[in-house]
């Protein structure tokens, strides 16, 4: 989550989370902020076993050359934004609520923004990714280590942890700069793949000012449109 406008929260995550290369857009989506506290087993839609519940978004955005190509040939524009309202209409209740009903069910009261850095790309310093693995469900991760490159194709050079662990599920979660004790930090990409059986995962690089154009467009639309939102002019 970025700097918010006052009816929306604006939510990153990789594009492959919204989007399916010749299927379309997600038919479900939910935003769960602390998971790894709930009383569940594993990932699954009850949101009352979470201790802040769930909200549901409202659309999600995508750049349309994501659309156009499938992997690998997409991941130069793996990154999305879901949008949620700042509204309790979109909120499914979870177990601190009912316990506490005077709890504020809007996203902003419950969840930390956090500030995204849209022109990094610098090599050699420490980098904390963050996600939910499908080998360690439900409980969240982090890698840390140092930043360099990788090319996934011969025209584009992803960001790259070349020790992170993290397996699928962890997608769309945030790479951060300068986190500090408290888990505080700047983001700078997400998690976007990595190879089978060999540790390291890649990233979009969001300081072309694409990725930004997106979360513009992401910022403005009407809440009323209940449809994903394929984006042709960021290029």
């Amino acid at each position: 989550m970025d700097d918010q406008v006052q009816d929306r929260t604006v939510i990153l995550t990789a594009a492959h989370c919204a989007y399916e290369y010749g299927k379309g857009f997600a038919d479900h989506a939910l935003f769960i902020p602390d998971q790894d506290s709930t009383t569940g087993a594993e990932s699954d839609q009850a949101c009352s076993n979470d201790p802040y519940g769930c909200w549901i978004p409202a659309f999600a955005v995508v750049d349309q050359r994501w659309t156009q190509q499938a992997f690998p040939d997409s991941v130069p524009y793996d990154y999305a934004f879901y949008v949620i309202p700042n509204d309790v209409s979109a909120h499914e209740k979870g177990f601190k609520h009912i316990q506490d009903p005077g709890l504020s069910e809007l996203l902003p009261d419950i969840a930390e923004p956090i500030p995204i850095d849209w022109n990094y790309d610098t090599k050699g310093e420490i980098i904390t990714g963050l996600g939910y693995s499908f080998d360690k469900d439900p409980d969240f991760r982090y890698c840390s280590g140092t930043l360099s490159g990788k090319r996934g194709l011969p025209s584009y050079e992803n960001l790259w942890i070349g020790n992170c662990e993290m397996t699928g599920g962890s997608s769309g979660g945030p790479w951060m700069k300068e986190t500090d004790e408290n888990g505080r930090g700047v983001v700078i990409s997400v998690n976007s793949w990595g190879y089978t059986g060999t540790p390291g995962m890649g990233g979009p690089n969001l300081s072309t000012g694409e990725a930004k154009c997106l979360y513009e467009r992401a910022k403005t639309r009407s809440l009323s449109s209940n449809d994903g939102y394929i984006v042709s002019d960021c290029s």
